[in-house]
């Protein structure tokens, strides 16, 4: 059981690798000179209790490189076409960060989040009313979450 613990934290951080440092890597010179921002979506709870979206920028250092929240531990979560759950809110603060298919989040105004490989979803939406999750399409939705450690907030 521990090696299969073990292989999916390689498998998680191999993607997470894949997903961030690759692309900084390859796209260095642009980022350094450019020094353009990367953007993802934040999800929280307002002061009423109900859950909002906000667009994020996290600055690059000149080599390209993003500094995120400490992190515990990466988990891979496949979830099944048709998969829906109604309002509820996450236990821990973390990122969600979309590999392969669809998933979409629906927020009090009705706003909704569409989640597509390469997206990036800060969850800080832990109290009141909320979110709805669902899978879009045929395909699994397929996201590492990487739950942030309990002093980074």
């Amino acid at each position: 059981m521990k090696s299969i613990a073990r292989w999916s934290v390689a498998v998680g951080m191999a993607a997470v690798f894949a997903l961030i440092v690759m692309p900084q890597l390859s796209g260095r010179l642009v980022l350094a000179q450019s020094h353009k921002p990367y953007s993802m979506k934040m999800l929280y709870t307002g002061p009423d209790g109900l859950a909002y979206v906000k667009d994020i920028e996290v600055s690059a250092r000149p080599n390209g490189v993003v500094d995120l929240l400490p992190v515990e531990e990466v988990e891979i979560h496949r979830t099944q076409p048709g998969f829906s759950i109604g309002w509820h809110v996450e236990k821990r603060h973390q990122y969600v960060i979309t590999l392969s298919g669809r998933g979409e989040i629906d927020i009090a105004d009705g706003k909704k989040i569409i989640l597509t490989p390469g997206s990036i979803l800060l969850v800080e939406n832990t109290t009141g009313k909320g979110h709805k999750t669902s899978v879009l399409g045929n395909k699994p939705w397929v996201a590492l979450w990487v739950p942030l450690k309990d002093e980074a907030h």
